[in-house]
């Protein structure tokens, strides 16, 4: 299988760094975030952590530009008929920086990847990976990982950046990293005469991060999200604003307590009341459009009917969601106000307006708390990166979401990825959803909102339905 460039030419610029770097007030790359969480090296990692991670290390396999899988550790692998069987081979590429360095091992590369995937424990990303069976080093070179079940887009499980591993520095093409507070620099490993190329990033939060740009301190910033977008002067921009189409899980987890939110009606009661419309209206997007189902229609095992309660109007939601709480104050006393995590900022004090113009309606009150606090009502706002069922349920898995679960629900999911018969595999998962359905611990509001802010033309930049956009792939080849 041939290999996509691992450094794809800027053709518009040979990025700032060749000129100046962020020493003068400009930047290569923003990216939206903290500097340290940017640096974690601690899971769940965030989005600017991912591209770090991404660029410093080296998976079996990695996305390109436009989200498509790239060769990495792995210059080839091939697929047993069954499926059940990914057999890759560890090997440098023809492109590599040194083609005669020896590549890591088959097993140095297993037991990086065991601890990777340890390391996952409690994460949504943890119940993906319980597809895996058994990861056996077979040559000093070749590695095959065992399924329980065939899953036609493991590739696209095994390229996530939580699986991109740090190795023994000479083996990999992985980029030297060095900070200075909230500036980075990504490097080429030096090689002989080569001339090494180098990426200046500047981690800021969002309105900074938007500003700079808006400054033209960067040629792009990448990490937009509900909270950068208000800071985006459409009329002023100096750039482009590239949407990514994304799928993935927005909307509040409900906690599990006594009291109103006991009952799975009065949980409803919520997601009745929400006008999702209204809701991103303010942040002025296009054909985004609203979800109220846990798993996007399309997917195997979505059985269900695409949206619950499409022959009622908002009014008429609204109307009887204000009857069930009337109905539980009359015969409990007063709802205290619900507490609602946010993110800090301007996007989340235009969602908390929303929800709590919408919650008003039918008789309740609200009160905002930071992200890390206790709340009844928390923020879920993460991209998939599998288009299957599962990946949605297993973030409403009991081991991994701080709201109402189903014990019986996960169980069912996890049945199904032992089962080998599509069409019992796909009633196991529509049962699963409609459990959680039913039990109202999550209300959907719609996709997650990710955007990029482009400069002129960067190669090495694509929108893609992952919403990811590897550094990596953002490097000038100088030879």
């Amino acid at each position: 299988m041939p290999r996509l460039s691992r450094f794809a030419l800027l053709t518009s610029l040979v990025l700032t760094a060749s000129c100046g770097g962020g020493g003068d007030g400009r930047f290569d790359v923003l990216l939206v975030g903290s500097e340290e969480a940017a640096l974690s090296e601690e899971p769940p990692y965030g989005e600017a952590a991912k591209l770090v991670r991404e660029a410093t290390g080296s998976g079996l396999v990695a996305l390109d530009a436009e989200g498509r899988i790239r060769p990495d550790l792995a210059a080839r692998w091939i697929v047993t008929d069954d499926g059940l069987s990914y057999i890759f081979r560890i090997e440098r590429q023809p492109d590599a920086i040194d083609t005669n360095a020896a590549p890591p091992t088959a097993p140095e590369v297993r037991k990086a990847l065991l601890a990777a995937i340890r390391d996952m424990k409690g994460t949504g990303l943890a119940r993906d990976l319980d597809v895996i069976d058994g990861i056996y080093a077979r040559t000093s070179q070749v590695i095959e990982i065992r399924l329980r079940t065939a899953m036609p887009e493991f590739l696209q499980l095994m390229a996530v950046p939580e699986l991109s591993l740090k190795l023994p520095e000479g083996e990999t093409d992985a980029l030297d990293l060095t900070a200075d507070g909230p500036l980075l620099t990504l490097s080429e490993p030096v090689f002989e005469d080569r001339t090494a190329g180098t990426l200046d990033i500047r981690v800021a939060k969002a309105k900074d991060a938007v500003e700079r740009f808006q400054r033209g301190e960067a040629e792009l910033m990448l990490g937009g999200g509900i909270d950068a977008l208000p800071h985006v002067e459409f009329g002023l921009l100096r750039g482009t604003i590239r949407l990514d189409p994304v799928a993935g899980l927005f909307g509040l987890a409900v906690a599990d307590s006594e009291g109103f939110l006991a009952e799975a009606s009065n949980r409803e009661a919520l997601a009745m009341a929400i006008d999702r419309d209204a809701l991103i209206a303010p942040f002025k997007i296009g054909g985004w459009t609203p979800r109220t189902r846990l798993v996007p229609v399309g997917l195997p095992g979505t059985q269900q009917p695409p949206g619950r309660w499409d022959d009622l109007s908002i009014e008429q939601r609204q109307g009887f969601a204000a009857q069930r709480v009337a109905g539980w104050v009359a015969s409990n006393g007063a709802v205290a106000p619900l507490t609602i995590a946010l993110p800090t900022g301007t996007g989340g004090n235009i969602l908390f307006r929303r929800l709590s113009a919408d919650l008003g309606r039918i008789g309740l009150a609200a009160k905002r708390v930071g992200p890390d606090e206790n709340a009844d009502l928390r923020l879920v706002d993460e991209v998939a990166y599998l288009d299957r069922p599962e990946w949605y349920l297993h973030r409403l898995d009991c081991t991994v979401i701080r709201a109402v679960c189903s014990a019986d629900a996960d169980a069912l999911v996890y049945e199904a990825l032992g089962e080998t018969a599509a069409p019992r595999r796909d009633a196991l998962l529509a049962e699963a959803e409609a459990m959680l359905t039913a039990q109202n611990g999550f209300i959907s509001f719609g996709p997650p909102i990710r955007f990029s802010l482009v400069r002129g033309g960067v190669a090495g930049f694509a929108i893609n339905r992952w919403g990811f956009h590897p550094l990596s792939q953002l490097f000038v080849d100088t030879n």
